[in-house]
């Protein structure tokens, strides 16, 4: 009789026990089966955005090297010397302007600052290039905005990114450099800004691109 009363008694408690630790373990698997679902998502997104960066370099290496040489390749990148008489519909928006005389010096003025590749200045402004194409900063900003279709910030970042898509493809030794001096080199203060307007401009990282690079000079 004495026996079977502590065993009465503990019954109850080894069941409640045997509730708590199958719950415990209810818990765990959903917890693991949550973490699963979790990782496989990370990874499926990081799958996906390594193949889109990766396409987009290739599609950027393939641009440069598609072309008949190094001259025109530069040319490409830059935006061509729009004609006046192409944006007569846009004729209310240049109506502040005193004419399109001077629309057009400024733009053959634009053009012989991107030939001359004075975008890549450190700490150009507005102001500085106002002064380079000989006219206001006020003109200088309707005439890019016009007939860029951009601002000054947008069109100066563009300028340099395009030509640093250029010529890390085609000059080993600039290559080779390390990305803070060539984000100096460029025009920008730190290789952040360089890296942050490079994503910008081409949707893919600096890293995808220098890498398709190399890829395509080990098949060559």
């Amino acid at each position: 009789m004495s026996r079977e009363l502590p065993r009465r008694y503990d019954t109850p408690n080894l069941l409640n026990e045997k509730a708590k630790i199958i719950s415990e373990l209810e818990n765990r698997i959903i917890i693991l089966y949550f973490s699963i679902c979790i990782l496989l998502l990370v990874l499926f997104l990081y799958y996906k955005s390594e193949k889109k960066n990766k396409k987009i370099a290739q599609e950027l290496l393939q641009s440069v090297f598609h072309k008949v040489d190094a001259q025109i390749t530069k040319e490409e990148f830059k935006d061509e010397l729009p004609d006046i008489a192409h944006f007569k519909n846009t004729e209310s928006k240049i109506i502040r302007l005193t004419s399109e005389d001077i629309a057009q010096n400024i733009l053959k003025e634009l053009n012989s600052f991107e030939t001359k590749e004075l975008f890549l200045e450190k700490g150009i402004t507005l102001n500085n290039v106002a002064k380079k194409v000989k006219t206001n900063t006020r003109y200088l900003s309707e005439i890019i905005n016009i007939y860029k279709g951009k601002n000054f910030a947008t069109y100066l970042n563009d300028l340099r990114i395009d030509y640093a898509i250029n010529r890390l493809a085609t000059d080993r030794k600039f290559r080779s450099y390390k990305i803070p001096y060539i984000a100096e080199e460029l025009g920008y203060n730190n290789e952040q800004a360089f890296a942050l307007a490079f994503k910008k401009r081409t949707g893919t990282t600096l890293s995808f691109y220098l890498k398709e690079i190399e890829t395509h000079q080990i098949k060559k």
